[in-house]
């Protein structure tokens, strides 16, 4: 179930890689597709159900919203460097990965189990 989401990290990494190195930013385009990889990890790691939720809402917004950005900051707007969209959308969604990641890293800690158990 978890494969359209996975396909869905990997195409948007590919689409930002071939933007970055299209434009000539090198560094720049694999800074850009860290978020994504990191997507790729919060889905792999995601067992408990609410985990598995967060995980793949979490890949939807930030793929969807990334590219979304990345291609109107890149070919939309000539007034704005390019660089700064392969700059300042990771650090964007790096942010928004740390809060999500925490969700799903203490969702999984978490056991269903009933109250009675901690007691």
């Amino acid at each position: 179930m978890k494969l359209g989401f996975y396909l869905l990290a990997v195409v948007a990494s590919i689409i930002t890689l071939m933007i970055g190195l299209n434009k000539g930013f090198l560094w720049l385009a694999f800074f850009a597709i860290t978020p994504y990889l990191l997507t790729l990890f919060l889905l792999k790691i995601s067992t408990h159900n609410t985990a598995i939720i967060t995980a793949k809402t979490v890949t939807v917004f930030v793929v969807l919203v990334g590219l979304y950005f990345l291609l109107d900051m890149t070919y939309m707007e000539k007034k704005l460097g390019d660089k700064f969209s392969f700059l300042f959308m990771p650090i964007w969604q790096w942010t928004m990965l740390l809060v999500s990641g925490s969700v799903v890293y203490l969702s999984n800690a978490k056991e269903s189990s009933s109250y009675d158990e901690f007691l």
